[in-house]
């Protein structure tokens, strides 16, 4: 349901009748028996309901909502049980072992407790007495020794398991990633049931490894593109590469230093125009060889990342000559400069001096980031459908690099 009924209102706040032996309530116009085991649980899709103040207090919210820590909880599971069954295994056993075992010594406890509190006499010559307590006690001091023991065998499981944790907070991550694009258009949905089939289908997947940090690493590397293509095919082309940066900067935030994303989207602005400033002046700030209509794009730059506008050195026009002519500058950045800046500051560069190429240059930064360029060779080895996909998604992008390269620079 979408909201409170306020037929529902009576019932919530309990306005019971009483009529002799029994409890009635009015719902509408029509007096109801009551049950005082009845319970009423009322569930909507919507994840933020509007609750009224005045329902509030009378309704307990329960939000069932995925978690990181469930998740990755969940999905370490679903890694031991298919890679290491045995572990997963022992595991569940002895959180059985240990639930009986606190079981036991509950009853033991109220054995205990029942057998003084009916016993006759003096305590002290009740034999019988005396002779259960003994035992009660031997069996208490069994079961805390056999709990001690599981908690000691849990936590060497428990460092097995954590050798497969990285692969588990990797997964649980990007479910979170494709979950935040209804933000950007209500159709973009994916089910947690959808994700959970991914990762099952990545971990069957036949890796060649020779330890299990080689797996894990592999099995992560799986993982990403099997994600990033499936949600590929869900999205708009004009969407595309929207999500190739956001998946880019959600599974690898160490390639964007500080304030560097918040400029790239505009959240940050630097203020390169004071009110005591004139357009001359603006353009008096930069070298003479960039364009006057990027003027205010590059002060801006130099504002916001000052230690990235020095290490740059615009003034050098003769660096700076062949990136400023070619027609695909996201590739011909001067040597000296592309060796100390990082892949996304090469994007901030293009889109201060070149937005013209500003989305090749983004494309190029996810492929590089996504590790395609470096495992292409491999996937032209492999002979799965996956691959071919994923294939003809990285020969469509460089035909399209390639066309675009052809189009003279206006």
């Amino acid at each position: 349901m979408d909201g409170m009924e306020p037929v529902l209102y009576p019932l919530l706040r309990k306005d019971l009748v009483v009529q002799g032996p029994r409890y009635a309530i009015q719902i509408g116009e029509k007096m109801i028996d009551y049950n005082e085991e009845f319970r009423l649980f009322l569930s909507t899709r919507n994840p933020n309901p509007l609750i009224p103040p005045d329902a509030s207090s009378i309704v307990m919210e329960v939000n069932f909502t995925t978690t990181g820590s469930g998740l990755r909880g969940q999905l370490l599971a679903l890694t031991i049980q298919h890679e290491k069954p045995d572990l997963e295994e022992q595991k569940t056993k002895l959180l059985q072992q240990e639930e009986e075992k606190k079981i036991q010594l509950a009853k033991l406890e109220e054995s205990l407790l029942e057998t003084l509190a009916t016993s006759q006499g003096n305590i002290l010559e009740n034999k019988d007495l005396i002779e259960s307590l003994n035992q009660t006690k031997a069996s208490s001091a069994l079961i805390q020794e056999s709990l001690a023991e599981s908690h000691r065998l849990q936590s060497s499981l428990d460092q097995e398991r954590n050798a497969y944790l990285p692969l588990a907070e990797s997964a649980s991550k990007m479910y979170f990633i494709i979950s935040d694009l209804s933000k950007i258009n209500n159709m973009y949905r994916f089910s947690l049931a959808a994700f959970l089939r991914l990762f099952q289908r990545a971990l069957q997947s036949e890796q060649d490894s020779s330890n299990t940090e080689e797996r894990i690493e592999s099995l992560i590397y799986t993982l990403k593109h099997t994600v990033y293509e499936y949600v590929c095919r869900c999205l708009f082309k004009a969407d595309q590469l929207m999500f190739a940066l956001h998946f880019v900067r959600g599974m690898h935030p160490e390639l964007l230093q500080e304030n560097e994303w918040e400029t790239f989207t505009g959240v940050i602005i630097g203020d390169p125009v004071r009110k005591s400033d004139s357009k001359r002046s603006i353009y008096d700030q930069i070298p003479s060889w960039i364009e006057q209509e990027r003027a205010y794009a590059v002060a801006s730059l130099k504002t916001s990342l000052p230690c990235l506008y020095q290490t740059l050195g615009l003034e050098d026009e003769g660096l700076w000559r062949t990136f400023s002519q070619s027609s695909v500058c996201e590739q011909d950045f001067p040597s000296a400069i592309v060796k100390r800046i990082s892949l996304f500051q090469q994007v901030l560069v293009v889109q201060a001096l070149r937005p013209d190429r500003l989305q090749s240059a983004m494309a190029l930064f996810a492929c590089k980031a996504l590790g395609t360029w470096v495992h292409l060779f491999a996937l032209l080895k492999s002979n799965s459908i996956a691959t071919r996909r994923w294939l003809i998604l990285a020969v469509f992008y460089f035909t399209h690099l390639s066309v675009e390269a052809k189009q003279p620079y206006e």
